[in-house]
């Protein structure tokens, strides 16, 4: 007799996606899952993560019209998505569609990709296409045990410039299950800014994933904040497929409780000259866990590369544990490369000091917290984005 897989299990709780997937996008997607297994700590990508839980969520029937929800840019054009589905009669955004006739059929050799393909809830294309710089804020909002699948397609085409925000906001009780794709395209002569930040309901499985592919002279960044959630896993893949480049990712969590956050990322440098920056820092407490996997590839005939990349964590408590793995992998000989790894406790000395001068033992250590963090921070050009997440970080901590 056939023992059902977990990834059977899992789908017979989804509702198929309604979009308009096409045949050849569905058949790959079926065959992927049909041969995947689900991820386990044998394997070693998921070692340090177990995705078991997400089989013991129920999900409530999903609506649009949650209204309440918090943005973070002023300025920004926004969209929001509301328990999984994009919000009706909302004003067009030039640029961003939102109809399809067919989905897009761009997909990866991964599961939960196939999974996001199946079960997708809303599709989103973005292209920035011009000199003038424009801001576009996604809001994904929920309010119940949910299931949010969106796709996401975004393409800053030669000599345009962009920023987005991926704002994701789920009640503080909420379980709900989060399965994001992102593809980017940064073209020619372009500069993309990301930043995404990730406050999700206590009980909530966040499994994102970005594939981005940038062409020569361009820049790309992102700044990723993972402020709460049961289980959050982030896997970044860069290809640098030109010359010139820049290539910036930054990132900061707060964990606490019984929180997991898992860190993957990949650059590949496939061509000379260009330079990228790795940073991501976070604190965690109580028996929470966090885990970091970045990994630098500078292939045969990529001369000239300088990649740096660095991951430091905070412990404060005796319960909660840190699996930090940074990789370089590098085939080409005139190159500077670097990679780090810290985790300890906060310096007591310091935390005496600032006793000595008055502050409390929880207010001495909020404010060395903060200072840790604060690297990351500095590295967020946009002002509200920082702002947003300074102040989460202090409500984090003063809870």
């Amino acid at each position: 007799m056939l023992t059902q897989s977990k990834f059977d299990i899992l789908r017979e709780k989804l509702s198929p996606s309604i979009l308009p997937i096409s045949n050849e996008a569905r058949e790959k997607a079926e065959a992927i899952l049909e041969t995947a297994d689900f991820p386990t700590r044998r394997n070693e990508r998921w070692k340090y993560t177990s995705v078991n839980g997400i089989n013991k969520l129920t999900f409530d029937e999903s609506i649009d019209d949650f209204d309440s929800f918090n943005p973070i840019s002023a300025n920004a054009e926004k969209l929001i998505i509301s328990n999984g589905f994009i919000k009706k009669d909302q004003k067009q955004i030039k640029g961003v569609k939102t109809s399809w006739d067919e989905l897009p059929t761009k997909s990866a050799d991964d599961a939960f990709d196939a999974l996001n393909i199946l079960y997708c809830t809303a599709a989103i294309e973005i292209e920035f296409d011009s000199k003038i710089h424009r801001e576009i804020e996604l809001i994904f909002i929920n309010n119940d045990n949910s299931v949010l699948f969106p796709r996401i397609f975004v393409k800053c085409n030669k000599e345009s410039k962009g920023t987005l925000i991926l704002n994701f906001q789920g009640s503080e009780e909420s379980s709900c299950f989060t399965n994001v794709s992102t593809y980017i395209d940064v073209e020619e002569n372009s500069h993309l800014n990301v930043h995404k930040i990730q406050k999700n309901g206590i009980g909530t499985f966040d499994l994102q994933r970005e594939y981005v592919n940038q062409a020569k002279n361009s820049s790309f960044s992102i700044n990723t904040f993972s402020l709460s959630g049961r289980l959050t896993r982030n896997e970044l893949n860069i290809l640098v497929n030109g010359s010139n480049c820049e290539t910036f990712m930054n990132g900061a969590y707060t964990l606490k409780g019984k929180s997991h956050c898992d860190n993957h990322t990949t650059v590949d440098h496939k061509v000379a000259h260009c330079f990228s920056k790795e940073l991501y820092k976070g604190v965690i407490d109580d028996t929470a866990t966090n885990v970091f996997n970045g990994k630098v590839f500078v292939r045969k005939d990529a001369q000239k590369i300088n990649a740096f990349q660095s991951n430091a964590n905070i412990l404060l408590s005796e319960t909660g544990s840190v699996n930090s793995k940074p990789e370089l992998e590098i085939y080409a000989d005139d190159v500077k490369c670097s990679h780090g790894s810290t985790t300890g406790q906060l310096d007591e000395e310091a935390v005496f000091y600032l006793r000595s001068r008055g502050l409390s033992e929880k207010a001495a250590k909020e404010l060395l917290v903060k200072a840790f963090l604060g690297e990351v921070l500095e590295e967020v050009e946009h002002a509200e984005v920082r702002s947003y997440v300074e102040n989460q970080i202090e409500k984090h901590f003063s809870a």
